[in-house]
């Protein structure tokens, strides 16, 4: 259940893992054996959640930041997995489950796109009640005094619609998108004519929004495709025979993903998987796929932006673009906070209580929210020692993976190996996108990210567990003795040829 909702659902998600938990607890507590398996990171990952707890009850809101320990604790889903994954199959049918299910929400932001969101306005006659209201060729209608449009006949119908608010009589409220941006403007209720005719205006269904799946926020939806999309190119990487039934999957499983994840219009995580992509292709050290993925994601990543660009209407790397311009105050004034707090941090979530008195967010012109950054986030709510124990914690994992690839590398069992090249890619694309996104705050993103770190180190057990024990059942065996010469008579010494010695000996 785990693996297959949390490409969806946080609630069954969640859920799964915790019911999944307490029944390891009561099997470890019935077999009264406690121990868990130690691991190369627990050090740095135990000192970074010790941090975490120091600081939440050290913060200026100590209610709301010890209430947020929920999310940091989550790692004990990187144990459970670990530990509780104890066989190839097992790991395989998780791997593929991840990458299969994850497509279902693929299809569902293709009807999306299908179906559309709102009405895009194509044209505007000079007496239509739209002419200079603030609307323009190219804009696209959300909604109609709070109702969602998605055709003239509903905005007609919304238009004719009798309203008990004497403020709402006379003027109707209009929500519309441009590129980015969402705008109100309103227009009169007193139209000649009936129909869709009298609305003057020519209309195609809004396509240009940014997907997100089943969750709420496009940039949750493209850090959890990243890190699957990841996955499948691992996967796809260790297949030994590329025209195989699992490499068309992977394969076609990898060009929707990833085209998914462009609609998602999210540049840190495109950026995250391209550079993912790279890393893979050189942990496989084979040169004819080094070559070929940075042929294809040179090829690839300027039309991926470009597509970006368009949808967005802003330039990739414009430090006045709106949500660029936003991280970077928001950054400026994180760092001073970090500068007066290095120690403990504020805690998580005082910010809110905070933010007037330290005059946050532009002394509140900006909407309030988090840092969008996870280093920045971490140093501010949890201070500098938390920041260094997470970076210490992301390298040993980058390292034992790294090690993991290579001494699989003539591994016969693809599936470990391609288990170990995604968790490598995601590993990667996880960390290059939460320098602008606060992905480790994400409830979603997280669970999936200590799922694939848990499969990781399931598959490095299994096979370090499958070399040993094939190396004991193949230890060659002395040959039985042969005592079928004490039951014969007595004869004679002779002294035999040296070669004969020498096979009689060989037979001993």
């Amino acid at each position: 259940m785990y693996a297959l909702f949390a490409p969806h659902s946080i609630a069954i998600t969640q859920g799964a893992f915790l019911l999944g938990l307490v029944a390891w607890a009561v099997q470890m507590t019935a077999s009264r054996n406690l121990q868990i398996p130690r691991t190369p990171v627990d050090i740095a990952l135990l000192g970074f959640f010790a941090c975490c707890v120091v600081s939440s009850f050290l913060s200026y809101d100590p209610l709301v930041s010890v209430k947020g320990l929920r999310s940091p604790a989550f790692f004990l889903a990187f144990y459970f997995v670990s530990n509780k994954v104890k066989s190839l199959r097992l790991a395989s049918f998780l791997a593929f489950a991840i990458v299969v299910s994850c497509l279902a929400n693929v299809a569902y932001s293709a009807v999306q796109l299908g179906i559309g969101r709102g009405i895009r306005i194509n044209s505007i006659r000079e007496d239509s009640p739209f002419a200079n209201k603030g609307l323009g060729v190219g804009d696209v209608i959300i909604e109609a005094d709070g109702q969602p449009v998605n055709s003239q006949e509903e905005l007609s119908l919304i238009i004719d619609s009798w309203r008990t608010s004497p403020t709402q009589r006379g003027q109707l409220r209009i929500k519309f998108q441009r590129s980015e941006a969402i705008a109100e403007t309103s227009i009169s209720r007193k139209l000649d004519g009936v129909g869709v005719e009298r609305l003057g205006i020519t209309t195609s269904p809004g396509r240009n929004f940014r997907v997100m799946g089943f969750y709420s926020h496009y940039e949750t939806y493209a850090e959890v495709l990243q890190l699957i999309a990841a996955l499948a190119v691992g996967m796809l990487l260790a297949l030994p025979n590329k025209k195989s039934v699992a490499a068309l999957l992977l394969g076609g499983a990898f060009i929707l993903l990833a085209a998914t994840l462009v609609m998602t219009s999210t540049r840190a995580a495109i950026a995250g998987l391209t550079i993912a992509i790279a890393v893979m292709a050189f942990a496989s050290a084979r040169r004819r796929i080094v070559i070929a993925a940075l042929l294809g994601l040179m090829l690839a990543a300027p039309v991926a932006y470009l597509i970006v660009e368009r949808a967005r209407g802003i330039s990739v790397l414009d430090p006045e673009e709106g949500s660029t311009a936003y991280r970077l105050e928001v950054w400026r004034e994180a760092f001073g906070i970090i500068k007066d707090h290095p120690l403990v941090g504020i805690g998580k979530g005082s910010e809110g209580k905070l933010k007037e008195i330290w005059g946050l967010y532009e002394d509140g012109k900006l909407p309030p929210g988090h840092f969008h950054s996870t280093p920045i986030q971490i140093a501010t709510w949890w201070g500098l020692p938390a920041l260094i124990l997470y970076f210490s914690m992301m390298a040993i994992f980058a390292v034992e993976t790294w090690k993991l690839c290579k001494r699989l590398k003539s591994e016969r069992r693809w599936t470990l190996r391609g288990i170990a090249l995604g968790g490598l890619g995601a590993l990667v694309a996880f960390n290059v996108s939460s320098l602008v996104h606060f992905n480790f705050g994400d409830g979603e993103v997280v669970m999936m990210f200590w799922l694939l770190a848990g499969l990781v180190f399931a598959a490095r057990r299994i096979a370090f567990e499958g070399r040993d024990s094939h190396k004991i059942e193949h230890r060659p065996q002395p040959p039985p003795e042969d005592n079928s010469h004490r039951n014969l008579p007595l004869e004679p010494a002779v002294i035999a040829e040296p070669n004969v010695r020498a096979a009689k000996a060989r037979q001993n």
